[in-house]
């Protein structure tokens, strides 16, 4: 795998802008002696641009702007994800279904020559039901979604999620491989046994709860799963 050396500041870590915010706040201040790979992905319809980079085998930035939402980046270490993605994939069928039913009532009215085609009030209407056929298109498109997720080991919260097949396909599955691979190969790096393993994780899971990455509630569910692990039980 291709390594390129850079110096730490080459990192942005800075705000976006004065009307910004961000969940970023690396206490620990972990040098970047290198970057192992980085990937983007961008959607103009939802507004939203990410950027992963992969560092020091170990670690990942990812920085999310969203139009709709405030725009923040984080830092995670990946030898607490789970490497096996999970996929959600919704669609927003009623969405279609409208689109369908204000196409198929326009055509209808133009055909069965129920209203005057020369009418003001009937170009009105039919050019209303045709906007309102191209919105319905458009809204299933933006709330169908069809993701790829990567969440911690134990405590199963969702800290990366992607856009299936974002920016296309074949550079979203060697994306994919590469970040199992290298998620594996950080988990061979620790050589922690399981109860240490988990004490790590609960810990970085603290970590991005205190920067608001992780919600409250979620953290807490994560902590009950992680403390009732058997690896926990067997040192009582």
């Amino acid at each position: 795998m291709t390594e390129v050396n850079i110096e730490s500041d080459e990192i942005d870590l800075e705000p976006y802008g004065d009307d910004t915010t961000t969940n970023f706040s690396d206490n620990e201040k972990i040098p970047v002696e290198h970057v192992n790979f980085e990937f983007e992905q961008s959607s103009k319809l939802q507004g939203l641009y990410r950027k992963i980079t992969i560092f020091n085998d170990t670690h990942c930035y990812q920085s999310i702007k969203n139009k709709h939402q405030r725009k923040y980046k984080y830092r995670l270490d990946i030898g607490y994800l789970d490497p096996r993605p999970f996929r959600n994939r919704v669609k927003e069928w009623k969405w279609l279904y409208a689109c369908g039913a204000f196409l198929g009532l326009d055509i209808a009215l133009y055909f069965a020559g129920w209203l005057d085609t020369s009418s003001i009030n009937f170009l009105g209407l039919f050019l209303a039901m045709l906007v309102a056929s191209v919105m319905s298109l458009l809204a299933f498109f933006y709330y169908s979604r069809d993701r790829v997720f990567f969440r911690s080991q134990y405590g199963k919260i969702k800290l990366i999620e992607l856009i299936n097949k974002n920016p296309d396909n074949e550079s979203f599955r060697s994306f994919i491989n590469k970040f199992i691979m290298q998620i594996k190969k950080s988990k061979t790096m620790k050589n922690l046994n399981q109860t240490k393993f988990l004490a790590r994780e609960l810990q970085e899971l603290r970590r991005l709860k205190d920067e608001t990455v992780v919600p409250e509630a979620s953290y807490e569910k994560a902590k009950k799963l992680i403390l009732k692990h058997e690896a926990f039980s067997a040192t009582e």
